[in-house]
């Protein structure tokens, strides 16, 4: 049974009271987790002694959510509820993944504890803005990265690939690697052609071992074979092969803002790839990176021309030959 199932269950039951009523969701030994509805509130509750609920200061703060620490048939748990039913489907997405997380962990509540606020706390940007999903430029953006990785990236590196997509985690370049660091843009632009470079550090390689631009310039289609959720299922049915990859790859569209619940609202736009370049980051290479800012000024974004980039660019095989396998 699925927990949104047993929230269904145990509301049922509640119809006409506001008393907690908890189900087993977990039964982990030293910390067992439990679905709970108060009235017509849900939570997720994870049993653990008082001392290891930290204080109250270090609790995140997740929009449409509230955490909470209860005391319930004379225990403690510390728990999560739903403030706002709009974040409904979200939430249960949520209960899956800390559920999942908590029972891997296994070992003291301490850790526990510290896994279940740590998974809060990477919600948060996602919560913000899960109620209407991704934005048309996101979803073109999260297309690209995917094209990336199913066509060149899966079959040279296998499911390791997966390890290396940085993006959804606020890195600065999609995929980071220890031979290569790419950045992935896309872009439905005519002539002159230009990408957006969001800040100083994007295109900067200063630490990086080499880095490559990877541009796709689009073309939108109504529909068809060649939308977001279409891409998303092709790339889950090709780490099929690499089973291990798959819960990496879930976590990162999570991350993202990916749901599957709003697989709807993008199957309406497609993409064809009129043409695909990479480019090698050099220093002569035409951008602005931290190093030339002047003091004060930071955050910088802007268009970059990709006829100014065309001297730098290079054949795929190299950008292959640069990545070197992860372990998954």
């Amino acid at each position: 049974m699925t927990i949104d199932e047993q929230w269904q269950a145990l509301e049922a039951e509640a119809v006409g009271s506001d008393s907690w009523r908890l189900q087993l969701a977990r039964p982990i030994k030293g910390h067992p987790l439990f679905v709970a509805v108060e009235g017509a509130k849900r939570a997720l509750l994870l049993r653990v002694p008082a001392t290891a609920i930290p204080p109250r200061h270090q609790w995140p703060v997740c929009t449409g959510l509230e955490v909470l620490a209860v005391q319930l048939t004379g225990h403690a748990h510390l728990g999560v509820a739903l403030r706002e039913p709009r974040f409904g489907d979200v939430f249960s997405a949520l209960a899956e993944d800390l559920a999942r997380r908590v029972e891997q962990e296994g070992g003291e509540p301490a850790k526990a504890v510290a896994v279940f606020i740590g998974q809060l706390a990477r919600w948060q940007r996602f919560l913000a803005a899960s109620a209407v999903g991704l934005s048309a430029e996101a979803q073109r953006g999260l297309w690209g990265e995917l094209h990336f990785l199913h066509t060149r990236l899966l079959p040279a590196l296998g499911g390791a690939a997966v390890v290396g997509w940085k993006g959804p985690t606020g890195a600065h370049q999609d995929f980071q690697f220890p031979g290569a660091w790419i950045e992935v843009k896309t872009t439905l632009a005519k002539q002159p052609q230009t990408v957006r470079i969001t800040s100083e550090r994007q295109l900067d390689d200063t630490l990086a071992p080499a880095l490559f631009l990877h541009v796709l310039m689009l073309e939108t289609q109504e529909g068809g074979p060649a939308t977001l959720p279409a891409l998303v299922a092709q790339v889950r049915a090709a780490l099929g092969a690499w089973p291990t990859s798959r819960e990496p790859f879930e976590e990162a569209l999570l991350a993202v803002g990916y749901l599957d619940r709003h697989a709807p609202r993008y199957a309406g736009v497609g993409y064809a790839v009129r043409q695909a370049d990479d480019f090698r980051v050099r220093p002569e290479f035409p951008r602005i990176i931290e190093a030339d800012l002047p003091v004060g000024v930071g955050d910088a974004s802007y268009q970059l021309s990709l006829a100014a980039c065309a001297g730098f660019t290079t054949p795929p095989a190299t950008l292959t030959a640069a990545l070197v396998p992860l372990s998954t």
